[in-house]
């Protein structure tokens, strides 16, 4: 049939290649209706066989479906089944926290690191609402047990917590246990692979709030006025920056608790949380409760310590007064940046 000429298309000199639809064209002219061989089975598994040895790990979903995969199983039984059992995905549970504060995952995300920001955050497990998204110069327990109760003022107590094992945590978890008591694990550690819950949503804040600053550091050292090991420098970022940093936070997290959820019924986490807050949390759990084994995996370290910027000498409330004014739009940040590193270099000259 190959050989046959296609009068729909210009055939191409020594291509030996025809057209799919130029050959089933072809196949109905001449009244080809068989698609498959006419080969019996000793003969079929023959071939089966010669093709088995070039390609071991070929099964018979890259052939056709019925008789060739009878044929592989009579040529390569053993073959057969270890593909088979390598196929077999381990079959994991499900998220399973059933209300609203039953679970809150907490976490401290590293992304600007380099310049020694750590973003301190809260999720709620089961509504996947944001109780708190907090900036700080700090990856301390003390800034992240304040931040958590912040998030407690406003949302409640959560019956659970669920951190990675990292030294910033254990002043929340001594907070859950004084509070709710022990034996019913009140604050559960793990590794972080463990905490998918919070690494799913440090994706959207990377993407649509750490990466802007990320880039605008790293065209301040491109230019030539930022240096990461100069404290002059860093305080200089912390004192413009911080207050933009926290400012989008806060933004993406008012616009992440009101957004749609489709695997929700479209009802954002906002509605979940206020929807469901009747349900009663378990009394008991094991180490797993809280684990989202679908998750992501976060690649960071834990207990990250980051060095507090230390200047020659401490500012004088009169000198802090006569920084520039860092409350200003993001659009003019930069220019308070240098600013600030000009007073900066003044005073401590």
């Amino acid at each position: 049939m190959v050989g046959n000429v296609c009068p729909h298309k210009p055939q191409k000199k020594h291509s030996g290649l025809i057209n799919h639809i130029c050959l089933y064209v072809c196949m109905r002219t001449c009244l080809v209706c068989d698609l498959y061989a006419d080969i019996s089975d000793d003969d079929l598994d023959r071939i089966v066989a010669d093709i088995q040895n070039l390609y071991p790990n070929s099964g018979y979903r890259m052939m056709h479906v019925d008789r060739v995969r009878e044929s592989l199983r009579r040529v390569d039984p053993q073959g057969t089944q270890q593909r088979a059992l390598s196929l077999r995905t381990l079959r994991r549970r499900q998220y399973s926290v059933i209300a609203p504060n039953a679970m809150w995952h907490i976490d401290g995300n590293h992304k600007l690191i380099m310049w020694r920001f750590v973003v301190h955050g809260g999720i709620d497990g089961f509504s996947r609402m944001i109780v708190y998204l907090k900036a700080a110069t700090r990856n301390s327990a003390s800034v992240v047990l304040l931040s958590f109760i912040e998030a407690v003022n406003r949302f409640g107590l959560p019956s659970r917590v669920r951190s990675d094992k990292g030294r910033e945590n254990v002043d929340v978890a001594y907070f859950m246990v004084s509070n709710l008591g022990e034996n019913r694990q009140s604050h559960i550690t793990g590794r972080s692979v463990h905490n998918q819950r919070i690494e799913r949503l440090w994706r959207d804040v990377y993407q649509h709030v750490l990466d802007l600053f990320s880039c605008l550091f790293l065209d301040l050292e491109a230019e030539g006025t930022l240096n990461p090991d100069n404290e002059k420098h860093l305080f200089s970022l912390y004192w413009s920056f911080l207050p933009q940093l926290q400012r989008h936070l806060e933004f993406f997290q008012e616009a992440w608790n009101n957004h749609k959820l489709r695997t929700a019924g479209n009802q954002s986490p906002l509605q979940l949380w206020t929807r469901f807050q009747d349900i009663q949390d378990p009394y008991q759990v094991d180490d797993d409760y809280g684990v989202d084994w679908e998750g992501p995996h976060s690649c960071e370290e834990e207990g990250v310590n980051i060095p507090e910027v230390q200047l020659t000498r401490e500012l004088t409330n009169e000198e802090i007064a006569i920084l520039p004014n860092p409350d200003v739009p993001f659009l003019h940040a930069v220019q308070i940046y240098h600013d600030t590193v000009n007073v900066i270099n003044q005073l401590m000259s």
